[in-house]
């Protein structure tokens, strides 16, 4: 095989450095566009958390819906769009998030804001049986904290609902 040298050497070299030159500039760009995106997302994010902390669920639910639509494996965007939807007292909806949610992470199970959001979900869907359950869980996470004494509450209102079913003729 003939050794390349010359002007032919120079021109390879010469491809070569603008291949690479092309390829940095398409990646920049790429990286760029998928930088926008992620700001958008997180920003809708934000906007949407402020929203549910003042109770406005109509107003942050289609900003979650986006924020799902672009992280489908978030289980923060999942859980959020959960409890929006719990606000919006469109449980069934909520419960598939919630549970979506806890697909994606199943140590949720353990995280005691979760369980205790999820019994109350099953609470308002009638779901005592299991509203209960969860909300056990909750209590025995870390009975000493307030989500515990809400979980506690809770579970009063079951065992009340339980012993007027008990009393009906």
């Amino acid at each position: 095989m003939a050794a390349i040298t010359g002007a032919v050497r120079n021109a390879v070299v010469y491809v070569l450095a603008a291949a690479a030159v092309v390829g940095l500039l398409i990646g920049y760009n790429i990286a760029s566009d998928q930088n926008k995106q992620f700001l958008k997302t997180f920003q809708a994010f934000q906007q949407s958390q402020t929203l549910m902390q003042q109770q406005q669920y109509a107003q942050a639910e289609p900003l979650l819906k986006k924020v799902v639509e672009a992280q489908p494996h978030s289980f923060m965007a999942l859980w959020n769009y959960g409890i929006c939807q719990f606000g919006l007292k469109n449980y069934d909806l909520a419960d598939e998030y919630f549970t979506k949610a806890r697909e994606q992470r199943p140590f949720l199970l353990n995280d005691q804001l979760y369980v205790t959001q999820y019994g109350e979900l099953l609470y308002a869907k009638g779901d005592l049986a299991r509203a209960k359950e969860y909300l056990e869980r909750s209590v025995s996470l870390n009975g000493g904290t307030d989500l515990a004494k809400e979980a506690k509450s809770w579970l009063d209102k079951i065992q009340a609902k339980e012993a007027q079913a008990r009393a009906k003729p």
